[in-house]
């Protein structure tokens, strides 16, 4: 090093200030060390933890291979789950809904209150339906199409306006029908079979028969294409205790039935396919056995005659809930009573047709609550604690096709896959995400709200401390 390079870094030395170095450098650099014991303790606690949990949350599933099936069984939805709006499941299996946290109102405060119905996609992914009214019942008020890639319903948490509301289940995206608000009485009868209309039972809250007291109300078939509205028949007085047996359509999709209180009990009316009554006749005490009510080849309707207490407001608890259910046939060109296959009773309050599987009739069999209202509706959602879904067969055995958990109290299945005799597919598992946008941000809000001050103390902590330090240096 030369003479000058030496005098200039000395010169440079000096002006420098002196290094400040706190009073025990050795105490300090422990307590570093145990600073950074206690963060790497933390961070493999949280590690441990997300190792205990994530094998636990099912992610999303994808689509299945091969042909899509009935579910052998399905499982309660999170109450959080996804709406169909924010992520399309696609064509559906099943819809159904009940009393289960999943399926009730929701537990925040800032969303609305009502009911959910759960979709099962083809894919094995659980999608919720969101209403403002929480007695809505899965295969009555709300309908699947045919195809499943629809649901006919009233109403809509967040839908358009309309008392029709149609949802299509591969985009999300909803479309009202009809003008004005949802109607009290409003139902959805059935669908035409290749989904391309609908068949609804359209009341008013303040319309009431002066007769019976009873709400009127009239048919509507609601081409989905067009917009459509045809009214069919006349207005009558409704009767919402027989609401799970009021339509059904041919297959062939050359017409179809629906019913209608009578003098003596129920009366049954042919339609051709645009709506024009063909024939009358009284059924009686007896019903049509729902919306899949039609044999495959579209000359029968099946029936169903009720073997014990016929008045539902005056049969008391194990009454209802020992009524045994006969399947009989009515022509479906003339309404006259027929012959058909031979089918084993069901025992129960009240059984539904969903539809046919060859000569093998799929219908849901309900079971009642403990507790029943006094003018309890045979399906009614108060009054219905549980449902499963039979195969009735000629050779008078009885399967179960699906026996949802117990807290499911309606359900519909896809006609195609009935039709098709697709049953006993895999059991999809809910996934825990996606979650609703709202329940994310609530949770978010929640969570801010319960670490802000946990936050504020830990940044008051600091500052003193740095003041300290900074009051203790020379």
């Amino acid at each position: 090093m030369t003479v000058p390079l030496r005098d200039t870094l000395r010169e440079l030395g000096e002006r420098m200030p002196p290094a400040r170095l706190s009073d025990d450098p050795w105490r300090r650099g422990r307590r570093q060390r145990r600073r950074s014991r206690v963060v790497a303790a933390v961070v493999v606690a949280l590690l441990c933890a997300a190792v205990a949990v994530l094998p636990g949350v099912h992610l999303e599933s994808r689509p299945a291979q091969g042909d899509p099936a009935v579910p052998a069984g399905i499982e309660l939805p999170y109450f959080w789950q996804a709406t169909v709006g924010m992520a399309p499941p696609g064509p559906a299996t099943v819809l159904f809904g009940g009393y289960s946290w999943g399926l009730s109102s929701d537990p925040y405060p800032f969303e609305e209150e009502g009911g959910k119905l759960a979709v099962v996609g083809r894919n094995g992914a659980y999608r919720m339906l969101r209403y403002p009214d929480d007695k809505l019942r899965a295969g009555q008020d709300v309908r699947l199409s045919p195809d499943g890639n629809l649901v006919a319903q009233s109403m809509l948490t967040g839908g358009p306006a309309g008392w029709l509301v149609v949802t299509d289940l591969r985009t999300g995206r909803s479309r009202g029908y009809g003008d004005g608000p949802p109607a009290c009485c409003f139902e959805v009868a059935a669908w035409r079979p290749d989904s391309g209309a609908v068949l609804v039972l359209h009341g008013d809250n303040n319309d009431f028969d002066p007769g019976t007291d009873r709400r009127r109300a009239q048919y509507i078939l609601v081409d989905l294409a067009s917009g459509a509205l045809v009214p069919v028949d006349d207005v009558f007085a409704r009767d919402p205790v027989a609401s799970a047996w009021v339509a059904a359509f041919a297959p062939d999709g050359h017409g179809f039935v629906a019913t209608r209180p009578s003098a003596g009990g129920t009366e049954l009316r042919g339609y051709d396919a645009a709506g024009r009554r063909l024939w009358t006749r009284d059924l009686g005490d007896r019903r049509l056995a729902g919306a899949g009510a039609y044999t495959p080849d579209s000359s029968a309707v099946a029936l169903l005659t009720i073997d014990g207490c016929t008045n539902t407001k005056e049969c008391d608890h194990d009454r209802l809930a020992a009524r045994r259910w006969r399947v009989s046939y009515a022509d479906a060109a003339t309404g006259a009573d027929r012959e058909g296959p031979a089918l084993p009773t069901v025992t129960g309050p009240a059984v539904r047709a969903l539809g046919w599987h060859g000569d093998t009739l799929i219908v849901v069999q309900y079971e009642l609550e403990d507790e029943i209202l006094l003018e309890p509706d045979d399906t009614g959602w108060s009054e219905t604690r549980h449902v499963r879904v039979l195969a009735l067969r000629p050779d008078g055995t009885v399967s179960v096709v699906l026996d949802p958990p117990g807290d499911v109290s309606s359900i519909d299945i896809a006609q195609d896959l009935l039709r098709d005799g697709r049953f006993g597919g895999p059991v999809p598992a809910p996934a825990a995400l996606p979650a609703r946008w709202s329940v994310i941000a609530q949770a978010g809000v929640l969570a801010l709200c319960v670490l802000s001050p946990v936050l504020l103390i830990a940044a008051l902590v600091i500052r003193l401390v740095r003041r300290r330090r900074r009051t203790a240096r020379p």
